[in-house]
């Protein structure tokens, strides 16, 4: 979690692949507005519950907020905690996800980026379990705007542990600033994969 997190007392007693409860206590005067980021969760569609705890059992007493939203392995969820509340969060799992064993995974990391002469040299790598689609490549500027995209194309999956990658490369025009820009794999995000950890790299 972050934003405020040194205000808040936080409690897992009980957390598993598919379902999970939380209990955070915050423990200042205003709200607390933060980012909660999964990592060891099964894919798909999750409900969350969010209470008060008011007699202290670790269970939400009176009207309780709950919503389902679309979770997996680096995907966030917005959340507030009351001030100098007991906020009790229970999730789970209720439509499974495509498995993670399943996807493909397209990477790049700082080694795979170059930049020499006006042009911006990518290699970007098949890592996942299954040939990757089609994908794009955008060079982004540090507003989010796209200033050029390009198209990976299919790359078969590692599966007999031999490198599966390919290079682009971006021409900039004269003139053009990418001063802070970074480049993106799958920009909008069309592409179930392992992570998107390994989908962007600062210039």
């Amino acid at each position: 979690m972050r934003r405020n997190e040194e205000s808040a007392a936080i409690l897992i007693p009980n957390a598993k692949p598919d379902s999970m409860k939380i209990v955070v206590y915050n423990l200042g005067q205003n709200p607390i507005s933060t980012t909660m980021k999964a990592w060891d969760v099964e894919p798909g569609r999750w409900q969350i519950v969010q209470g008060v705890d008011r007699n202290g059992d670790d269970e939400s007493d009176g009207a309780v907020q709950t919503r389902t939203i679309e979770l997996e392995r680096t995907g966030e969820v917005e959340l507030t905690f009351p001030p100098r509340a007991t906020t009790i969060l229970n999730l789970r799992l209720v439509d499974k996800g495509v498995p993670y064993w399943t996807r493909p995974d397209l990477g790049i990391g700082k080694d795979d980026v170059s930049f020499r002469d006006g042009k911006v040299m990518v290699t970007v790598h098949s890592l996942g379990a299954v040939e990757s689609p089609p994908a794009e490549l955008a060079l982004v500027n540090r507003e989010g705007k796209i200033l050029s995209s390009l198209t990976v194309p299919a790359l078969k999956a590692p599966a007999d542990l031999l490198p599966r990658r390919v290079t682009l490369v971006f021409v900039i025009p004269p003139g053009i600033k990418i001063d802070g820009a970074s480049v993106v794999l799958d920009p909008n995000a069309k592409i179930k994969e392992i992570t998107r950890m390994n989908n962007r790299v600062r210039l």
